[in-house]
């Protein structure tokens, strides 16, 4: 098993220049670029907080664990720990950050638990109707923590992050609505299993791509394990578990050397043709060509 923490892609500490012992910290993408060398940014690397990104000024290019994303003013991104990152080599892209590490964030709603999962979406175009609230909400935070006179206040940090992540839920969730009938709204009790077959997702996709195992680990039908991915995430458990796979593929093709046969066994495939025919099914293209950077088959 390759632990990514090993690789040798330059991994961004937590370490806040203003408040360093409190667990968020804000500043410009400018600001954030002036304390790395040059050719940093441009370089794969990963960062140990999450980071919120709302671009402000300009346009660049964002690549978020072999996804390219067009970036502009009004373009939201959320960034995990450990994804690996890399920015386009010229960009006049200025932008608001949020860092904040995995322990900061109020506990939330459960369904709220999808938000900070790699397989979830990390870029968004901001429509008309919604950047005023979003802004509100950060320049509150911004002012709350750049206050001179008594420093920032933790607990007010935590319910305006709570309400930017509310934010973010909301959006997400308005572009839903059209597609998903309004019997399939979300329940408690969906989020929780979703969260919790979220958890054996990352414990046990090297092993089993088995929906059938995955329910039975969390105690429940499969039917039911279905329909908690389906109105929570949008997507069947089956795909959930082959995008877990597939992306864990796509770093070992891009950070790693280890051959085809390797990876293929790291991921819990007998032959490395299946493999192949899997890979080939999700990304549209052969790993041999998706690790020399071709372009996808039509």
């Amino acid at each position: 098993m390759v632990d990514f923490t090993s690789l040798p892609i330059p991994v961004v500490p937590y370490a806040p220049v203003r408040s360093p012992g409190a667990g968020i910290a804000m500043t410009s993408l400018s600001e954030a670029r002036a304390k790395v060398r040059k050719d940093f940014d441009t370089s794969p690397h990963r960062l140990a907080y999450h980071q919120l990104m709302l671009v402000e000024a300009g346009n660049g290019d964002l690549t978020i664990d072999s996804t390219r994303y067009s970036c502009r003013a009004g373009s939201v991104l959320w960034i995990r720990p450990n994804q690996v990152i890399q920015f386009a080599a010229v960009t006049d892209m200025e932008a608001l950050l949020v860092m904040f590490t995995e322990t900061f964030p109020l506990r939330m709603h459960a369904t709220m638990g999808m938000l900070d999962d790699v397989l979830r979406p990390c870029h968004w175009r901001l429509r008309d109707d919604e950047p005023a609230g979003l802004r509100r909400v950060l320049a509150l935070m911004r002012d709350e923590f750049e206050r001179s006179d008594q420093g920032p206040c933790e607990d007010i940090l935590k319910h305006l992050l709570a309400v930017t992540l509310l934010h973010i839920d909301q959006m997400c969730r308005s572009r839903r609505r059209a597609d998903q009938a309004e019997a399939d709204a979300p329940s408690d009790e969906n989020g929780e299993l979703f969260l919790r077959f979220r958890r054996e997702l990352e414990a046990s996709y090297r092993t089993t791509r088995l929906v059938e195992d995955y329910a039975a680990a969390l105690n429940c039908a499969p039917r039911t394990l279905s329909r908690a991915c389906r109105v929570t995430a949008g997507a069947s458990t089956k795909d959930m578990i082959d995008a877990r796979v597939a992306l864990e593929a796509k770093r070992l093709l891009l950070h790693t050397d280890l051959p085809l046969g390797a990876i293929a066994r790291q991921l819990g495939f007998t032959e490395v043709t299946n493999f192949g025919k899997f890979f080939a099914r999700r990304v549209n293209m052969t790993p041999g060509a998706f690790r020399r950077g071709e372009n996808p088959r039509n």
